[in-house]
């Protein structure tokens, strides 16, 4: 387990592009906080809202991240034999186990290539996308900043060039 603070060190010390060839995967960052895991009342503290055009739909700009969120890279693992998707739930067979109550088994997968996508695969408890509930087994496109919530586990999403950008911009303030 990676934490946003060992980043931030490689984002010191490395280039952009020697960053990204070091860390290929895309990342999810997971709040560390206690309310990491009630993204159902995101809406409870003043945040800062942007209109996103191209995809017609109201953003939530990511809050800076703590030095202590947790850091995942989206890696395929031994357990899942799917070639090309990353498989997210709460069995053992996922790349991404997330052990929550709210987790399906199979809940949804990742489709990493150009452009990026994120499927729910029918969970019980759903998939968002940016506050946005994802149809079952439809490929939505997902791009740096997008919250993602699994149930009631939520994380944001980088490119590996898209949190070399965010952390070297925080670079001053840490």
């Amino acid at each position: 387990m990676a934490y946003i603070k060992e980043y931030l060190e490689q984002v010191r010390s490395l280039e952009r592009s020697a960053f990204v060839a070091e860390n290929p995967a895309a990342f999810l960052v997971h709040p560390s906080g206690p309310d990491s895991l009630h993204p159902r009342e995101e809406y409870c503290s003043t945040l800062e809202m942007k209109v996103d055009q191209q995809r017609q739909e109201v953003r939530i700009e990511p809050q800076p991240p703590a030095l202590s969120d947790i850091v995942i890279p989206l890696e395929k693992t031994d357990a899942n034999s799917f070639a090309g998707k990353i498989l997210v739930g709460r069995t053992e067979t996922n790349d991404l186990l997330i052990s929550h109550l709210t987790v399906s088994k199979h809940h949804a997968f990742f489709n990493i290539g150009q452009p990026d996508t994120l499927t729910d695969a029918g969970s019980t408890n759903g998939t968002t996308l940016n506050g946005r509930h994802l149809g079952a087994k439809t490929p939505n496109q997902i791009t740096d900043g997008d919250r993602i919530s699994f149930g009631d586990v939520q994380y944001t999403y980088f490119t590996p060039g898209g949190l070399y950008d965010l952390l070297s911009s925080l670079s001053a303030l840490h």
